[in-house]
């Protein structure tokens, strides 16, 4: 796996700018069509998100292997997967979505420098329990943790 910031590296220019929250979630997900609210979202995992998507996911938030099997999935099934070309369960794209939505919102909250949001996003912090905000995407509730922590950053109080 290549270190986060050599991959980091890769993301688009446009990332950088005033995309919205959607915005960079499409495309940090690599979608080709591009969504506007959470209905776009729910259609999309509703219709099954490709297992491309990890690729994007990794390569756009700097995701190693390690993240990825114990945050989505076992190697083993995603290993399946990608040999059938299957979708991935509503279950997994729900979990990737959420590791999405966060990388999303942090980038955009540290002004489209991914590298830092990626370092950022694995240095503990105090207001979840000294855990990495990473670590916290395990579950909905410390991804809304980790969510509000960067709403806080955004509006000018520091955590």
């Amino acid at each position: 796996m290549r270190p986060a910031s050599i991959v980091l590296q890769t993301l688009p220019k446009e990332a950088a700018s005033g995309e919205s929250l959607y915005e960079r979630l499409g495309t940090l997900l690599g979608l080709k069509s591009a969504l506007h609210s959470e209905v776009d979202l729910i259609d999309r995992i509703e219709k099954g998100l490709p297992i491309g998507t990890l690729q994007a996911l990794r390569t756009r938030v700097g995701l190693t292997d390690e993240e990825i099997y114990s945050l989505i999935a076992p190697r083993r099934t995603l290993n399946r997967r990608e040999a059938l070309r299957q979708a991935l369960s509503r279950e997994e794209a729900d979990k990737v979505v959420r590791i999405a939505r966060v990388g999303a919102r942090a980038q955009q909250v540290f002004h489209g420098k991914p590298a830092y949001a990626a370092e950022w996003l694995r240095t503990p912090h105090s207001a979840i329990g000294g855990r990495t905000p990473m670590q916290a995407l395990a579950t909905e509730s410390g991804a809304l943790a980790v969510d509000e922590i960067l709403i806080g950053i955004e509006h000018g109080m520091f955590v």
